[in-house]
Formats: C-alpha cells, sequence, structure tokens
C-alpha cells in the first residue's frame, strides 16, 4: 500500500480549490471593480512605454486581498503588521513554534499498515497540522491570558512549513508598557540558556539536549559562510556568558 496516497490526494484537492478561486476571479472581474484597477494599470504602461493605445496591453487580472498569497493579501498583512508596530513600537518578544512528530497525539493516531509497515507522521499530514494547531491556540491562550511573560498589548505571528512537511510558527509578542524588558533580570526570568538539573526534572533535560542543542556545523554549513575563516553561519560556537548581558542595541547576550 503506498503511504503517500493521502499526501498526493491532499495536493489535489488543495489545485482543484485554487483553480475555482481562479477562475471565479477570471470570469468575476467587473463585479469586483476590477475594470478601474485595469485602466489604472493600462495608463501607466503606457506613459512608461511611450505607447497610449491601451487596447494593445491586453487584460490584467486583479487578484483580491483576500486570495491567500496574492500580492494584495500580502500588502494587506505587511500594512497591518507596520499599524501594530507603530502603535505598541518594537516586539518585545520573538517566539518560535515547531511541530514534533513524536508528539503523543500524534503517535497515538498513527497505525501499521497490511504490510505490516509503520505509518509515520508524514505520511499523514491532516493529524500533524491538526495537532500542531490544537497546540498552538493553546500556547496563545496560555501567553495572551496567562501572563507568562507579562500582559500582552499585541501579538502578530506567521506560520510556514519545513521541507519535510513539518508546520513551525513564529511569533512577534509586544509586552505592555508596564511589563517592559529593561534589564538582564527581566531576561532571565523568561529565558534560560543554560540545561535543567537532570536529576530535578529528567524529561526537561532530555528534551533540552535533543531539541535545542545546535550540533557540530557540517561541510555545508562551512562551505556556505563564503568566509576565508570557514565560520559558522549563524555565529556557533557561541562565547560562554558568566551572566546574561542587556545590550545597548536591545539584544541581550544570554
Amino acid at each position: 500500500m503506498d503511504s503517500k496516497l493521502l499526501q498526493q490526494y491532499t495536493v489535489d484537492a488543495w489545485t482543484s480549490i485554487q483553480q475555482n478561486l481562479l477562475n471565479w476571479t477570471r470570469f468575476n472581474q467587473k463585479k469586483i471593480w476590477a475594470d478601474v484597477y485595469q485602466g489604472l494599470h493600462d495608463a501607466v504602461v503606457g506613459d512608461r512605454d511611450n505607447n497610449i493605445n491601451l487596447a494593445e496591453h491586453g487584460q490584467h487580472i486583479i487578484l483580491l486581498s483576500s486570495f491567500i498569497g496574492s500580492k494584495r493579501y500580502m500588502q494587506q498583512l505587511f500594512q497591518d503588521s507596520m499599524a501594530i508596530c507603530q502603535s505598541f513600537h518594537k516586539p518585545d518578544i520573538f517566539l518560535t513554534m515547531t511541530a514534533d512528530p513524536n508528539w503523543r497525539e500524534i503517535q497515538e493516531n498513527l497505525f501499521v499498515w497490511p504490510n505490516g509497515q509503520n505509518q509515520t507522521a508524514s505520511d499523514r499530514p491532516d493529524i500533524v497540522v491538526h495537532v500542531f494547531e490544537e497546540k498552538r491556540n493553546a500556547l496563545l491562550k496560555e501567553i495572551k491570558d496567562g501572563h507568562v511573560f507579562g500582559k500582552v498589548a499585541a501579538m502578530v505571528h506567521t506560520i510556514e512549513f519545513q521541507k519535510r512537511g513539518l508546520p513551525h510558527m513564529h511569533l512577534l509578542i509586544f509586552l505592555d508598557e508596564s511589563c517592559k524588558i529593561r534589564s538582564a533580570k527581566d531576561v532571565d526570568d523568561i529565558v534560560s540558556a543554560e540545561f535543567s538539573d537532570k536529576n530535578a526534572d529528567p524529561e526537561l533535560f532530555n528534551i533540552n539536549a535533543k531539541s535545542t542543542v545546535h550540533g557540530p556545523c557540517g561541510a555545508y554549513c562551512l562551505a556556505e559562510s563564503n568566509n576565508l575563516n570557514s565560520k559558522c553561519t549563524k555565529g556557533y560556537p557561541y562565547a560562554y556568558q558568566p551572566e546574561t548581558i542587556y545590550g545597548e542595541d536591545g539584544y541581550p547576550k544570554y
């Protein structure tokens, strides 16, 4: 049995939905007043090429801002994010949440194929995405209502997918003025760059050792550095810090 059938079906279903949306947009340009944009676009192109014969410019299809991935969609998200920055200034915390294929909720819903082959998380993107969404909502609720970092004024996040299909979230957190990070102590209250005690909390210790340690730089990493000294592009290994230093540029050294 082919373990990739669900992935093929998911891609086919997604492309069918996208094509239907594009077809609707193409044949309903007048309903969305795209002819107004069309005339403006033709005028700009005509001025640039010194050609005022608009009939020679063809037809330009306008994608709505509600069409995910379109130029107007991305511009709208960008403008919304910049409006939040204008109101609350620069974000205080940059948080990344990644999906783990070994999450219990994922592993418990995988099964064995009739041929005896074990199903993997990559075979079930539906389960991975569903579990990630539930955990993402729980994390955002904990940050907003639980005040784990203090009182939150605003949040902005985006979700991306790795090449192997696992989703991850980049989250910007804007703290309330009363909870702003202003010293090294404030940083240490939120971030720890140390291993947890192996005897006191072995589970957290194993998670840190497995998931948060940057391994030795390979030949590819060093080759991409474009540096005569063959230094890591990410700056590893970092120099050890006996204590956290809160830099003048706002970026602490843990």
